[in-house]
């Protein structure tokens, strides 16, 4: 990987192909290697950037009042790249937001996945899975194995999914995604207090794609209603048989939903969910 000093600390990232410009955000739980598929088979036709967000992976630690979007700014600099398409998962998905809500002329298009968006919290009246409260004792009690176990039903499966909906190597990248952060890095990423992206979610101008899995938790799919209803340029897609991971669950009908989007997001219809 290729390192790039920024002013809020030293990123990793891989870049591979030419053409238009498309940037991956990796989620929470991952880092680039999340993407690694789609960059590889979309680097035909276009100029993959993958990176480790501050925090994760070989990126240093994130600072204090660390802003993600001045660091992808910094990145797009670095590179030359006078626009970009970003393509998010879950936190990335809320930097992707948060990125284009602050340099809309720079930004061609968003893809989110299971996103997330900073400032808003929905208000969820079923009752919590016990999945969930197990999870969240393990995380208490830093019982790696079993978070990364339950994180697995919880996040890659979707508790009402089914584990054969994901291809094995998928499942063994994820677990060791998630096991190296929580040995490396158990401080994971940076402070999102103070920040607010609802307030000018309404007039972003670029084109949006919101991805939301049949399986994943109620408050991803609370989001995706509500940027469904607050974007007002947006298409939201359900992938079916798939949770808050799709690229990894689908790995191949997401590589292709991708390309759809950058050569014509007008064209962009519900996937089969075989792939």
């Amino acid at each position: 990987m290729k390192r790039l000093v920024t002013p809020q600390g030293a990123i990793h990232y891989e870049e591979k192909g030419e053409g238009p410009a498309v940037i991956f955000l990796h989620a929470a739980l991952a880092d680039h290697r999340q993407w690694g598929v789609q960059a590889d088979a979309l680097s035909h036709d276009y100029r993959c950037i993958i990176y480790d967000l501050a925090g994760y992976g070989a990126s240093d630690p994130a600072l204090d009042r660390n802003d993600p979007a001045k660091t992808l700014l910094a990145l797009m600099d670095h590179l030359e790249l006078s626009t970009a398409a970003l393509v998010g998962s879950s936190l990335g998905g809320s930097i992707a937001l948060h990125t284009a809500l602050q340099y809309s002329d720079r930004i061609r298009s968003i893809m989110v996945f299971g996103t997330g968006l900073f400032g808003f919290q929905p208000k969820l009246n079923a009752p919590e899975p016990a999945t969930y409260r197990e999870y969240e004792a393990a995380l208490m009690a830093h019982e790696v194995e079993r978070i990364v176990e339950l994180a697995e039903v919880i996040w890659l499966t979707g508790v009402s999914g089914h584990k054969e909906d994901v291809p094995e190597a998928s499942r063994k990248l994820f677990r060791i995604m998630y096991r190296e952060l929580l040995l490396f890095h158990p401080d994971g990423s940076f402070d999102q207090e103070g920040l607010d992206d609802t307030r000018g979610i309404a007039n972003l101008p670029i084109p949006a794609l919101i991805v939301i899995g049949e399986h994943d938790t109620a408050f991803c799919r609370a989001v995706a209603d509500y940027l469904e209803q607050a974007l007002p340029h947006s298409k939201v897609v359900l992938m079916r048989e798939a949770a808050h991971f799709p690229n990894l669950s689908k790995p191949k009908t997401v590589t292709e939903l991708i390309a759809q989007w950058n050569s014509d997001p007008g064209s962009v219809e519900p996937p089969n969910p075989c792939g």
